[in-house]
C-alpha cells in the first residue's frame, strides 16, 4: 500500500496552490531521462518557459536538488521544466548529456499545445554542473532566449584548471565528461569542446557566483564575463560576497535574492 501511494505521488498530477505539477514525465528511455513540469494558472501565451538543470558534478543528484527552486520560479508566474539527465561514465559524456537536454526541450515543446504555453523561445538555468551544461547547450544550440548560470565551471581546457581538478580528485570526472584523456603536453580539442568559454555565441548570459566558492573558483565566472563583454554579448555578473558553492541558494534570504535576479533577467529577455 505504501509503495502504491509513493507511486501515485511520483506519477500523477497534483496541485500546489496556483501551480499545476506533473511529476517524472519521461522524455527518454532511461530512468534518469525524466522531468517535472510546473505550470502556473492563467493565460500562458506570453509566459516565460524555463529549462532548469540541477548540479551534482555530472555524477550524482537529481530533480530533488532543484525542486524548491523550480517551485519558487513557477510562483513568479513562469512555466518550469525541472530536468534530470543521465550521469557520465565511460560510455556517457557531455555530448550525451546535451542530447538529453535537447530531448527534454523537445518534450516540453511538444507538450505546449496541451497546456497553452509557448512552443519555442525558452530560457535555460543551471546550477554548478547544470550551469556548465546550460552554458554549453545555450551557446551551441542557439535556441534559447537567455542563459543563467550559477557557480558555473566554464573553462575546462587549461592545464592550470585541470591540475586543480586533479588535486581534488575530479580529473577523471572531467575526462569522462570530455570523453578523452587530458594530454598535459599536447592539444586537447575534446576539452575545448566542453568549455563554454571556448564556445560563446550571442546569447544573453547572467552569471551568479559566490566569491568563497571552494569547488569552482569565482574566476571562472569573472573570466567568462570578461570574454562575453569582449565579444559584445549581453551579460551580467553578480558576485555573492562570502557565499560558497551553493551561491546562497540554501539560505532563505539569498535564495530569494537569486530567484528575483534570475526571473528579472528572464523577463527582460522574453520578448
Amino acid at each position: 500500500m505504501r509503495h502504491f501511494i509513493l507511486l501515485l505521488l511520483f506519477s500523477c498530477f497534483s496541485s500546489f496552490g496556483q501551480t499545476k505539477y506533473f511529476s517524472h514525465l519521461a522524455y527518454g528511455k532511461s530512468s534518469q531521462q525524466v522531468l517535472d513540469l510546473y505550470i502556473p494558472d492563467g493565460d500562458l501565451k506570453n509566459v516565460p518557459v524555463v529549462i532548469l538543470l540541477h548540479g551534482g558534478a555530472w555524477t550524482m543528484g537529481g530533480l530533488e536538488y532543484t525542486s524548491k527552486h523550480a517551485q519558487d520560479i513557477c510562483n513568479k508566474g513562469f512555466v518550469v521544466a525541472n530536468v534530470d539527465y543521465r550521469y557520465i561514465n565511460d560510455k556517457i559524456s557531455a555530448k550525451d548529456l546535451l542530447a538529453d537536454i535537447g530531448a527534454a526541450v523537445s518534450y516540453v515543446s511538444d507538450a505546449s499545445g496541451k497546456y497553452g504555453y509557448a512552443k519555442t523561445g525558452y530560457h535555460i538555468v543551471g546550477i554548478s554542473a547544470g550551469a556548465h551544461l546550460a552554458l554549453l547547450y545555450g551557446y551551441t544550440e542557439k535556441s534559447m532566449k537567455s542563459i543563467t548560470a550559477l557557480c558555473a565551471p566554464s573553462r575546462l581546457d587549461s592545464t592550470e584548471i585541470l591540475e586543480f581538478l586533479k588535486k581534488n580528485g575530479l580529473l577523471s570526472t572531467i575526462e569522462k565528461l570530455a570523453g578523452a584523456k587530458f594530454k598535459a603536453n599536447g592539444s586537447n580539442p575534446a576539452f575545448v569542446a566542453i568549455s563554454p568559454f571556448k564556445n560563446i555565441s550571442n546569447m544573453p548570459t547572467l552569471l551568479i557566483h559566490g566569491d568563497a566558492d571552494p569547488l569552482v573558483n569565482v574566476s571562472q565566472s569573472q573570466n567568462l564575463y570578461t570574454e562575453l563583454k569582449n565579444k559584445g554579448v549581453e551579460t551580467k555578473l553578480i558576485i555573492r560576497e562570502g557565499k560558497g558553492h551553493d551561491v546562497g541558494m540554501n539560505s532563505p534570504d539569498t535564495e530569494i535574492q537569486n530567484i528575483n535576479d534570475i526571473t528579472e533577467w528572464i523577463k527582460k529577455h522574453n520578448n
